[in-house]
Formats: structure tokens, sequence, C-alpha cells
């Protein structure tokens, strides 16, 4: 999966692609309070919740005198651990310490309370990754003018005696006058090394220094290293170690050069300085903010998204709120708009309204014809605006509409999403892979495997499998890689999965282990064609014989590329930014390349003689898979149509001569040969997560947590189904059964179609 793109995960296993709830996401929606929600922590009266974490939940909160805050309310469970509060209160008194311009101050807290909690300013601002996702990437003057607000940000976290150790796109919210890093709940004393347990990496793999990787200590220069890779992201869009498994970008940042081709020469030379292996050879912050911070060149072209020269801190704009010249225009004008719909009062929970019902059904008109008027929907306003680092996941927890409690009321229709069946999972076990006939589950600790049957959730097979001997290899293997066990492929009749160094492969309809293919740690996701299994990584593929492991052959290419592969009969097909490669699996040497107009977004999907793809700017191309010409583009103008993937847009569908396309909360229908637009639909969402075609239907789930049911001839909605949203969830589905994960039970259903 490339990780942190936003695009729902697609799997390559027996049953071909299959869509994925569980979603990196760019925004992350407030949500109203739910039953189960304080109303009031501390002296602050909670309106909304923001999001939820590893330590908790995040919510909106307006104090007496009407400030707005960030309140992270923690765990009830890690309460129950002394240690845990200890811990808590000393790095909330080393938050306490970090003042400056670009920091979201700690404002208030109460570690002993119960529960415990944090508050912190609220910036209502989009974060730096949402930005780069929505808007594009920064020209050089922005980010030199980001840069220098993040040096600063970081002078006063290392004058308080602390190192961030977790600087990262997410963690870096741009508000109208200007960014705000955030997250010191891991940010600890540098000389604190009482708060670490031994052989513990802490941070984002790609942003992590290699000599924390190394267990060498961490101090200001891996801060400075972090700051390095962030400006490369908000410059190209992407890390300079690249996406895909953690432990294989943690092998590039140990062990290979960053990729800065997206950068220009002069913000290259900097970013490298900032990206060196040896900590000694990184600038320091001072220098950072001395050669980031001078004023744009006169010869320098203005960009035409740049907003106006901001006025000094002190000088009142709209409404009493400098604008941060620097930034690009599109980002100055979301975070002002979002800082104008903050609410007030708590947002309304779903039973306390009368839910809006869709009035029609029909499609979107085509491009130059007015949009029906639509309300607002105020779930939606607050996007990203949090003062915590909180990763959230788009889940869902999928209802039957049958009423398990009496009711006079008639009997309710047929339900379209009804249970199949529902079993308890053992403590660590996690839904890892779905197939066809197989969903397969995994238990990273204790090395365990187990197959079972999509018909009715009964036992195929269970079995502890082999793992990788790691006690001689290099501290970087056994520290950072470890010995757990992770699924990445069920494909031609083998399940793969990596440990330390090795992948290995099992029978999948028994769970006999079958080899083990030393990988460096890298754990590929091959695919079987043809008789061999194709295991393709950043720069490279290897072709294993399937039946004994044996390595056949292997290609290297000029640069890094995407770790995502599409293989027909005769070619391996990948990209790199904006170009396709084509490698004929025959010959072994590449045949073609093709540029599309902007960078590819989403899988590659070969079918009928063509691969077809997405692009960042939203449009969707056929390529002939055989010369690499161009055989049509779809691309789209007007209100209708949201030119940019946003939260990035799944791969397309390709059945019965059609290919079916998300983007952002558009699903569209093209004729396959010709690209002819067929019908075009706008969901009630915003964006849509998932696209599954079968049986003449198209399962759509959305961000807004419905499951809908679309005719794949006309676009026509035949049901919609409510969800919740439940941050632990998580589901996959294959065809039209839906699994369901949530509490230690995984649940599967059946939707109509």
């Amino acid at each position: 999966m490339l990780e942190p793109r936003g695009r729902c995960p697609e799997f390559a296993g027996a049953a071909g692609r299959q869509g994925r709830g569980r979603r990196e996401r760019w925004a992350v929606a407030a949500v109203p309070l739910t039953a189960g929600d304080p109303v009031k922590v501390g002296r602050y009266r909670l309106l909304a919740r923001l999001g939820q974490g590893g330590m908790g939940r995040v919510y909106l909160g307006r104090s007496p005198a009407g400030r707005a805050v960030a309140v992270k309310v923690v765990r009830q469970a890690l309460l129950w651990d002394e240690g845990f509060r200890r811990r808590f209160a000393r790095e909330v008194e080393a938050a306490r310490r970090v003042t400056g311009f670009c920091t979201a101050a700690v404002v208030d807290a109460d570690p002993s309370g119960n529960p415990a909690w944090l508050a912190t300013e609220y910036v209502p601002g989009l974060s730096l990754q949402e930005a780069v996702a929505r808007h594009g990437v920064w020209p050089e003057q922005a980010v030199r003018g980001l840069g220098a607000a993040l040096a600063e940000a970081l002078a006063a976290v290392h004058a308080a005696g602390l190192v961030h150790r977790d600087l990262k796109p997410s963690n870096v919210l741009l508000a109208p006058d200007g960014p705000r890093v955030i997250d010191f709940g891991i940010s600890l004393a540098a000389d604190d090394t009482a708060l670490t347990e031994t052989g513990t990496v802490i941070g984002t793999p790609g942003f992590i220094p290699p000599e924390q990787l190394r267990h060498e200590g961490v101090g200001p220069a891996g801060d400075v290293f972090a700051l390095g890779a962030v400006l490369a992201y908000a410059a190209a869009g992407v890390g300079p170690f690249g996406g895909g498994a953690s432990q294989a970008v943690n092998y590039r940042v140990v062990h290979q050069s960053p990729d800065l081709r997206g950068l220009t020469p002069g913000l290259a030379a900097v970013v490298a300085r900032c990206l060196a292996k040896d900590p000694g050879e990184r600038p320091t912050v001072p220098w950072l903010l001395d050669e980031l911070g001078r004023p744009e060149p006169a010869h320098g072209d203005r960009h035409p998204h740049r907003a106006a020269p901001a006025p000094d801190r002190g000088e009142e704009d709209d409404g009493g709120l400098a604008t941060a010249g620097w930034m690009p225009g599109p980002v100055v004008e979301s975070a002002t708009r979002m800082r104008a719909e903050v609410p007030t009062e708590p947002m309304p929970r779903p039973e306390d309204t009368v839910p809006e019902v869709p009035t029609d059904d029909s499609p979107e008109p085509l491009p130059g014809t007015p949009p029906p008027a639509r309300r607002r929907r105020l779930r939606t306003a607050l996007a990203t605006a949090t003062a915590l680092a909180v990763i959230v996941t788009g889940v869902v927890v999928w209802q039957v509409s049958a009423d398990g409690g009496k009711d006079d009321s008639p009997p309710a229709a047929p339900a379209n999403v009804r249970e199949l069946w529902s079993r308890s999972l053992d403590e660590g076990q996690t839904m890892a892979m779905t197939a066809e006939r197989t969903v397969y589950l995994e238990n990273k600790d204790r090395h365990e495997i187990s197959a079972l049957s999509v018909a009715d959730g009964s036992d195929r097979w269970a079995r502890r499998v082999k793992i990788s001997d790691v006690s001689e290899e290099s501290d970087y293997v056994k520290n950072t890689v470890g010995d757990d066990i992770e699924i990445t492929a069920v494909s031609g009749g083998l399940l793969y999965y990596g440990s330390g160094q090795y992948l290995y492969a099992l029978d999948a309809d028994s769970g006999d282990p079958l080899w083990k293919h030393m990988d460096d740690s890298f754990h590929p996701s091959p695919v079987v064609v043809g008789g061999a299994a194709y295991a393709h990584m950043n720069a490279f593929f290897y072709v294993l014989d399937p039946r004994t492991g044996r390595e056949l052959w292997r290609h290297s290419f000029n640069g890094l590329t995407s770790d995502d592969a599409s293989v027909t009969d005769d070619a391996l097909l990948t990209y790199g930014k904006k170009k396709l490669i084509a490698v004929d699996t025959r010959t072994r040497k590449e045949t073609w390349s093709y540029e599309a107009d902007s960078e590819v977004e989403t899988a590659l999907v070969a079918a009928g003689g063509k691969v077809y793809f997405g692009t960042k700017d939203g449009a969707l191309y056929a390529v002939d898979a055989a010369s690499g010409d161009e055989v049509w583009r779809g691309t789209f103008e007007g209100e209708l149509w949201d030119g940019r993937l946003g939260g990035g847009a799944g791969g397309p569908e390709v059945t019965d001569g059609n290919v079916y396309f998300e983007n952002d909360g558009y699903v569209s229908a093209f004729d396959a040969d010709t690209g002819r637009v067929l019908w075009r639909k706008k969901q009630k969402a915003d964006e849509v997560t998932s696209l599954t075609a079968v049986d003449g239907t198209l399962l759509v789930h959305d961000s807004e947590g419905y499951l809908s049911a679309l005719d794949a001839g006309n676009g026509r909605t035949r049901w919609r189904e409510p969800v919740d949203v439940d941050d632990d969830a998580d589901f996959g589905i294959v065809g039209n059964t839906v699994f369901v994960e949530l509490d230690g039970r995984l649940t599967a259903y059946r939707a109509a179609t």
C-alpha cells in the first residue's frame, strides 16, 4: 500500500482487485458528540469530536470566555498504568515549556485527573499533508517560507531542551496567519532516556533520521533531518525516500540517497544538507533560519497562486488575523474558510435532527449544465482543523436495518446489507487479507496465520508459521524490522508473508509451508502470472519460481518508481511520477514509456489490451498496453468536477466494456474503447472511499458513512444504507461480501445487488 496517499488500498489476490474500507484520509472530519463522549472536561465545554488516536480522543472545546481549544482526553485503559501517568505528566510539563509563533501552545492540562487530559491552542487550518493533496505542490519561495517558519518552531522546541522526534506533514497545520508545529506528546527532553523503552523507534517512516533507526541516540539534528524531508514533500508531493512498507522506507533512509528530482537546484541543495546520513554534517537550525528566511530575489517570478505579501505579525488584517503571504493562495483561502466555520455550539447529533433524504436519484448532468442546489453539511465544516497529531482513518460499522428490539410498527423492508456470519477473534488476531473464498487472519506477535471460509466463517486452517532468526543480524534488522509477521499478498494459490529479512510462501488452501526467499526486509507483494511470481519494489523487481522460490531474473529501473505494478501475460507495467514504463517479460527489456500531463495517482489496471489509470489533476487515461500510445483521456471542467484528486481516487474498475472511475465525490462511467462519457453521478458525500463492480452493480462507500448501490448501466441509485463511524473498525470487501472487524469480532455481510 502507498503511504500516505489517501487512496483506498487495493489488494491483488486470488479474487483480483478489491476495495478495502479502512483508508488513510487527508481530511479529519469533525463529528457530533455521541452518548459515550463527555460534554465537559475541566472547565471546557466540548462541541465536537475531532479525531481519535492511540492515546485517546481529541475534542473541540470552548473555555468559559469563548476561547477555542483542542482537548485531548486519554484513554481510560492507559490510566491504569501508573508508569504511563508519570510519563504523561512529565511530557505535559515538557510541552508547556515550548513557546513561539509557530507552535500550538499547551494552555491547560490535568495529568492526574480522571480522565487525564491536555488542552492546546486550537488551530483552524488544514495540515500540510492535506494542502499538498488538495492544492498541489508548492513553488520554491513558498517552500522556503514554510522552512523558515518550521525552523523557528524547532528553535523554540530546542530552546526548551526538547526534541520533537515526529515532525511530518500531518503535524504541520496551516492557519491563515502561518503554520504551527503540533504534537509534543512524544517530544521528550533530549536527555530523558528513561522515558523510552530499549529498542523502541518513535516517529514516522521516511521522516525518522538514520541515526535513530540505528539506535545511536536522537538530538536536534534528527529534527533537522525531518524538516528536510517535510520540505521535500511540500515541493514534490512525496517524501524523499518514497513510500511503501515501513521496513522498505526505513531501509532506504539508512542505506540510500534521497530522491530530490522534483526540487529546484537551490532548494535541493539545502534539503540534501538536512538529509545527510551523518548528523554532524547537517546544518544547524539558526543556519536554516538565515538561509530559508532570506527575502525573495528581485528577479524571482511570483507564483500565480501566491497570496499578497503578509503584513507584520502585529498588523491587523481580515478581522485581526495576519495572512501568511508566502503560502499559496488556495491554501490561505481554505484555512480562512475553515476559521470562519468553527462552530460555537455543540454540533447536532444525527438523532437530534431529521436526516436529509435524497430527492433525486438521476445521474448528474454533464459539464455545462448548472449543478443542482444542495445544502452544506455541517459535518464537513472542520475538515482537518486539529491541534494535536491524531492519525484518524475513515472507518465504518455496517448496520443491518432490522431492529433487534420489539416494535409495533409494520415489518421493515428486507435489509440491503444482511449478516451472513459473525465470530470472535483471539487476542492480537486481526483481519489481514480477503480473497474470493477465504479470509486470512494474522497474529503478528504470536506468529500465527489462520484462514476462514468466506461462506460461513468456519476454520479452514490455522498454524504457527516460521519466522526469520534476527538474533545474528544487524541492529537495524533486530530493532527496526524485527521478526514479526506481515501478510503481503495472496496470488496464484500462494499466500506470502514477510518476517525479518525473508519473504515466505505458504499454500493458500492448506497453509503448508513452501519456501523462503531473502528479500533484505523489503517484503513485496508478489503477483503470479504465467507460472512466475513478480515481486515489485520501488526501483526494481525480481521474478521468482512460485514452486521453489528460486530467483529467475530481475530488472532495475533508472530511478525510483511506485511500488504499484500491474502484470499481464507479457509485460510488467509500473510508473514513476508522470511516466509509465513497460517491461517485456519475455525479452526482459523496457519496451516503451509514456508521460502523462500530471503525476499518476491510482493503481494501474490492464484490461482489453489497454492500461487505465488516473492522474493527480483528475484525468483518466487509457494507454495501449503494447505500444504505449495514448488511446484516450477523460478530462473535466466546471463546477461538476473537482480537477484534483483530493483524498485520492482508487484504481479504475473495468468490466463489460466500461470503465468506472471515482474522483472525490463523483462516480463516472466511460466507454472503455472510446472514452465517451456514459454517465456521471455526484454522491451525497464529499468523497468516495471505495468502488467495487459486481453483477451489474457498483457498490460505493463514501466519506459520509453510507454504502450505495448504483446501476452500472445508468448510474441510478438503487439503495443507500447509513453506516456509523467508528475509529476502531476495519472492513474489506470482495464482490458483494463485506467484512467488518470491530471490538475483537469479525462479521460478514452480504450487500444486495
